[in-house]
């Protein structure tokens, strides 16, 4: 018995000695299992962190260094992207190395959860980005002339000359008229048939890979300029109603026979004239308080301030040798010519018919213009309401217009020179914003920003530059014809239609472009040219009556395609747009 006790002891005694050595090794294997713990929850943190950070920094440096070399504005707006992406600028540097560059960079402490249990409460992270313009390579090679991207049929029908391959994902169909040929392969993910009657085939492939619809975003909308709000609104001086003038009148004044005034003149009221044909001069600057509203011809040979509203009557000449500057409104209903550096109005400017305008200077119109007689601006227009010319009368515009509102232009002929911003404040997205009857002629971009831009009526449109829509855009109601050498893109429907349609100037390409809408092409008579591609990623492409030779691909997410006419080869211009192009991108 006392061996076997003996026994049992010793037996307790090495499992406590066990049971101790059982606790050293969990605790040890605890500490490992805290160490991988920390290291894979708080690394995965601080990659999220990171990876939060960088692209805070990526989007800063994009969206400053288009205000570059506005150094004060790209900062403020990198700052400003910092914050919309939900870090704090406290830390943020901001630096211009070029002229072309901006880089941002930010460090930050991220806390964190387990490896706070070992003194470790938080780890650095940092992140910069720099971003420059380039000139970006818009070439891009496809193989397809006719890529559907639905799984759905597609029957290609008419009568065509297809000078390559068709690819669908669903079934491809080709049953066209006699004498239609593809010259190229039709490919299907599904099954491809054509009618061996009237359609020559050069090959065909069923139940090949499907492909998704291919990307071209970032490079078709890099040749779109932003317009943002400061665009529209630029600050003027006036002259002082205080100082020394050489005539002073204390209250209102009627100047019945004065013909000549030498000297600056200075009204406290309201300033008229009578009725009569001799000319009124003033040499040296004119300030009125109140109305100003001669009813004879006026020559002031400096700057011309008026506090109330400006009326000059029927048939009446008005020329300021300097720099017009109105509160109010503007009527001018005689032929009036300003020849400084701006003409301000801090009203409407209502242009009679008839008579012309002519400034030979920059124009800023703080609410409505309406021009019912000839016009033309040597510098750019600025319009913070909507902006309207009436009746077939010219216009000349000799620098960018900026309509803050809406633009409506009638027949009679349009020649801008710069480029046109319609930024639709105030309308709904499907209101229309810009309505432009020809005969048109820009040397520049046409940029919508919301709303839906129409290019109506007779007369034809050359437009060198893009016409980009926030909305709906659409060439109908009989336009003579459109002369395009940029790209046309909305982002929804696109109807384009009317006489013949061009877009076949020397060297010049095209990329028809609805980012979330249809195309619709038809053609009333003559015919439809054109170099590039018609893309409609997420919508549908219809050719209806009418002859179509299409120099590049048709890609759409489905295609209805049963036109009097179709001829397709490939673009030898590239593709599919030949400006240069500036666009923003990382460098670091």
């Amino acid at each position: 018995m006392f061996r076997e006790n003996k026994k049992k002891n010793r037996i307790k005694r090495f499992a406590k000695a066990e049971e101790g050595a059982v606790m050293v090794i969990a605790a040890l294997g605890l500490v490992a299992f805290l160490s991988v713990a920390s290291l894979v929850t708080d690394m995965g943190l601080k990659y999220h962190q990171k990876s939060r950070l960088q692209s805070a920094m990526d989007a800063a440096a994009l969206a400053a260094v288009r205000y570059m070399p506005d150094e004060t504005k790209a900062r403020a707006v990198a700052l400003e992207y910092v914050e919309k992406n939900g870090f704090s600028t406290d830390s943020v540097v901001v630096e211009f190395p070029s002229e072309e560059i901006v880089r941002v960079s930010d460090s930050i402490r991220s806390k964190t959860i387990v490896a706070s249990l070992f003194n470790t409460d938080s780890v650095q992270i940092n992140a910069k980005a720099a971003a420059k313009y380039v000139d970006k390579n818009m070439a891009v090679d496809f193989d397809y002339l006719i890529f559907h991207g639905d799984n759905s049929t597609f029957n290609l029908g008419g009568h065509y000359n297809i000078g390559g391959s068709i690819f669908g994902n669903g079934n491809v169909n080709a049953d066209g008229g006699s004498g239609s040929s593809i010259s190229g392969t039709v490919f299907s993910a599904q099954n491809a048939t054509y009618n061996q009657y009237s359609v020559t085939v050069n090959g065909l492939q069923s139940n090949v890979s499907s492909q998704k619809i291919p990307d071209f975003d970032e490079m078709i909308m890099a040749v779109v300029q932003t317009i943002d709000e400061d665009m529209f609104v630029k600050s003027y001086s006036h002259i002082s109603g205080s100082g020394a003038y050489l005539n002073r009148y204390t209250a209102d004044k009627t100047l019945n026979s004065v013909i000549t005034i030498n000297g600056s003149t200075y009204c406290a009221g309201n300033l008229s004239t009578g009725y009569s044909s001799e000319l009124l001069t003033i040499y040296g600057d004119l300030y009125v308080e109140g109305d100003f509203n001669p009813q004879c011809p006026v020559y002031v040979t400096g700057n011309v301030y008026c506090g109330g509203n400006l009326v000059t009557s029927w048939g009446k000449d008005f020329k300021v040798g300097k720099n017009l500057y109105v509160e109010g409104d503007a009527s001018l209903q005689g032929n009036t010519s300003v020849y400084g550096e701006y003409f301000y109005v801090g009203g409407n400017l209502d242009r009679g018919s008839t008579y012309s305008l002519n400034c030979e200077c920059e124009t800023y119109v703080s609410k409505n213009i309406t021009l019912s007689g000839p016009s033309s601006f040597k510098g750019a227009v600025y319009c913070m309401g909507a902006f309207r010319k009436q009746g077939s009368v010219l216009m000349n515009i000799n620098g960018n217009v900026y309509a803050y509102e809406t633009l409506q232009l009638e027949s009679g002929g349009t020649i801008i020179k710069g480029d046109v911003y319609v930024y639709g404040n105030s309308i709904s997205s499907s209101d229309e914003a810009a309505n432009i009857c020809g005969p048109f002629t820009l040397n520049g971009d046409l940029i919508n920003r919301k709303g839906s831009l129409n290019l109506s009526g007779q007369g034809a449109y050359y437009i060198k530059g893009i016409v980009y829509s926030g909305g709906t855009l659409s060439t109908n109601q009989g336009s003579s014809g459109i002369t395009l050498s940029g790209c046309m893109i909305a982002e929804d429907d696109i109807k384009i239609g009317g006489s013949t349609h061009t877009y076949n100037e020397a060297g010049a390409t095209l990329s028809i472009y609805s980012r979330n809408g249809d195309i619709t092409l038809y053609s009333q008579q003559g015919g439809f040219d054109l170099w590039g591609i018609i893309y409609a990623p997420k919508g549908n492409v219809a050719l209806s009556s009418g002859d179509f030779d299409i120099h590049g691909s048709i890609i759409a997410d489905t295609i209805s395609c049963n036109p009097g006419g179709l001829n397709m080869t490939y673009n030898d211009r590239g593709f599919p747009y030949t400006k240069s192009v500036k666009a923003a991108v990382l460098i670091e």
